[in-house]
């Protein structure tokens, strides 16, 4: 009887005999009119005795079993199944008994509850919203602006991958390994990509189950697969990565006794040519001070800063909260150089050593006057190193990369980041004996002795090491020692100065 049933009769009652009365079913009537009595479906309802109550069959475009019931004074009709996909009407009779149970022991209709379930499983993609948000957010630490763009970076490569849409569940453990396995070309990148997933995954799949918990449902995601690279050992242990990167000379910093003068002589060349002055300032009071890139690029002038202090502090909150330098003569600290919440969550400050010193004057003179020149506004006039571009959304120089690897090519270095320079200031105060409290403080690793206040034998201490760090490095380039030592210091012999080679044209293609 259903196999006859169709969109072009609709039953009106019943024969004489007990059988289904049809009557045509016209869309559009005889003078071309859309018909106001046709339907667009009709049930028919089951009156078996092996039926449940409300079991009927749906007559649309297709044929549809349905179950309705009425739960806490509101209708619901979910769907069984198809037609053709029942072997049997009986069969089709007992889902539907299944499916009234569920109504009935829940107050919901299953069918919704599933695409909510199917509609809220975890891709890829929500892993790492979440896991990005509760990084940027988290009281603790939250992370840094180069953390989310690392995160970012992941998540671009993902949906090149055409994976970031996916669900977490339906990926298999040998499509993940075959994955790592083909793109370990770029070995540490590829690492970390997948360490950076595994992390996103795990962190919701422990939120999950708080979730769940509190909801009174199962979890939606219970198990992490990309956890198949650790089982089998995919990652590269610390031995390993030492031994590669000295292999490679990767991670090499410029040495004392070798390409550390070089380095010097040949970015003081730079800084009189193509607009330099900035970056190379830039580049050397990151070797002198031994920071991070990110840390003393958003650094202004002290003196621009207000001086009163607020609640009884020792310094006023505005220069708290803000990377600065200071040129003046602080009551405690002197001449310093202060950064703000650094990677590890602590603010740190560094004395000023002399030479050091002597820069910082020029740059706030040079940095004036581009302020001036470039038409920039009281804000970015503030900062230590104002960006090139009037339109820089910071305000603040950035980016060395294309001055250091042309710095690189004048003096036949392989290869050079500006993270290196941080670990030639390392270099530097090993080949002096700097005591290791001395090197954690200068270097601001996590550890309960490093703070951003110090006693004032402490400072005392501080200062010396930085003066004899600073002499270390610079001795290395006479042509650079003798501008910014004092005039009551004798000179060093030196060669003459270092000749840039011409600038090439450009070609307009960016540097690979």
């Amino acid at each position: 009887m259903i196999k006859g049933l169709s969109l072009n009769a609709i039953p009106t009652g019943y024969t004489l005999d007990g059988k289904l009365d049809f009557a045509k079913n016209i869309k559009f009537l005889a003078d071309g009119t859309q018909n106001s009595g046709y339907v667009d479906d009709y049930i028919i309802w089951d009156s078996h005795r092996d039926a449940p109550p409300g079991f009927g069959i749906r007559i649309a475009g297709k044929k549809t079993y349905v179950i309705r019931r009425k739960v806490l004074g509101r209708s619901m009709m979910p769907k069984v199944g198809n037609f053709a996909d029942f072997s049997s009407i009986d069969e089709a009779r007992r889902r539907a008994a299944v499916l009234a149970l569920k109504m009935t022991d829940t107050g919901k209709n299953p069918n919704a509850e599933a695409r909510k379930i199917a509609a809220s499983e975890f891709t890829l993609r929500i892993a790492f919203e979440n896991y990005r948000t509760h990084l940027r957010t988290r009281t603790q630490k939250p992370a840094k602006l180069e953390t989310l763009r690392v995160i970012d970076r992941c998540v671009r490569k993902f949906e090149s991958w055409v994976w970031i849409d996916r669900k977490i569940k339906d990926f298999s453990t040998a499509e993940i390994i075959k994955k790592f396995d083909d793109n370990n070309e770029m070995t540490t990148s590829n690492e970390q990509r997948f360490r950076w997933v595994i992390a996103a995954i795990n962190w919701n799949v422990d939120r999950e189950k708080f979730d769940a918990n509190g909801e009174n449902r199962q979890p939606l995601l219970t198990f992490n697969p990309f956890e198949i690279l650790v089982h089998d050992r995919k990652f590269r242990n610390q031995a390993q990565l030492d031994k590669e990167r000295e292999e490679k000379s990767a991670r090499n910093p410029l040495g004392p006794s070798t390409t550390l003068g070089p380095f010097l002589e040949a970015a003081w060349s730079k800084k009189n040519s193509n607009d330099n002055e900035t970056g190379v300032h830039y580049l050397i009071l990151m070797l002198l001070w031994g920071c991070r890139k990110s840390e003393h690029a958003p650094c202004v002038w002290g003196e621009l800063l207000p001086d009163s202090a607020q609640n009884g502090s020792d310094a006023p909150e505005t220069k708290r909260n803000t990377s600065h330098v200071c040129l003046e003569s602080d009551p405690l600290y002197g001449s310093y150089v202060y950064f703000h919440n650094t990677k590890n969550g602590r603010n740190h400050r560094l004395p000023i050593a002399t030479m050091a010193l002597e820069l910082l004057k020029r740059r706030q003179t040079s940095a004036a006057e581009e302020a001036l020149r470039r038409g920039f506004s009281s804000k970015a006039r503030m900062f230590v190193f104002p960006a090139k571009n009037r339109t820089s959304k910071t305000g603040h120089y950035t980016d060395a990369t294309d001055l250091l690897h042309r710095i690189r090519d004048e003096i036949g270095i392989s290869k050079i980041t500006r993270h290196d320079l941080r670990r030639s200031f390392g270099a530097v105060m090993t080949s002096v004996d700097a005591p290791e409290a001395i090197k954690r403080a200068f270097l601001n690793h996590s550890s309960p002795n490093v703070t951003a206040d110090y006693t004032k034998a402490e400072w005392g201490q501080l200062r010396q090491w930085m003066e004899r760090i600073e002499q270390a490095i610079l001795l290395k380039a006479p042509n650079v020692y003798n501008s910014l030592k004092p005039v009551e210091w004798p000179p060093l012999v030196a060669p003459a100065p270092h000749v840039c080679t011409p600038i090439k044209p450009r070609s307009g293609r960016p540097r690979k």
